[in-house]
């Protein structure tokens, strides 16, 4: 079985930053399961790493925590992506669908917020000028 701990199979990130999701395996089986190796389709240019990057075996009953770090294409647009874990064993495969909310930098609101008083500023003061005469 594959899930995340809090159930929720979606996150977060930033252009060009990584985040962090963690998910588990466990082996619901009767029999151990030896490499279990795990594979991402995603949007192209993106990066998905894991740590561990296998599990040599898991146990019976037993639970293992995977972090899947995820960064997003420095010129991904804001919106939302899928990405496909598949977590491949000798015995069983299981696919999760990720679904990742790339959000636009907080900077970008500041620089508007800075254009918008400028123009302010520089009406105020073209119609002081202008007032005078």
């Amino acid at each position: 079985d594959v899930g995340t701990p809090d159930g929720l199979l979606s996150m977060d990130a930033r252009q060009g930053k990584p985040a962090n999701m963690y998910f588990y395996v466990k082996n619901t089986g009767s029999a151990t399961n030896h490499n279990i190796k795990f594979m991402s389709f995603k949007p192209e240019n993106w990066k998905v790493a894991f740590s561990p990057e296998k599990l040599d075996m898991i146990e019976p009953g037993e639970l293992k925590q995977v972090e899947t770090i995820i960064t997003p294409y420095e010129d991904a647009l804001v919106g939302d992506y899928s990405i496909s874990v598949n977590v491949e064993g000798e015995k069983a495969s299981k696919i999760i669908e990720l679904r990742t909310t790339v959000k636009a930098s907080a900077a970008w609101g500041w620089i508007g917020i800075g254009i918008i008083v400028a123009v302010i500023a520089g009406l105020f003061g073209i119609f002081r000028w202008l007032g005078r005469r």
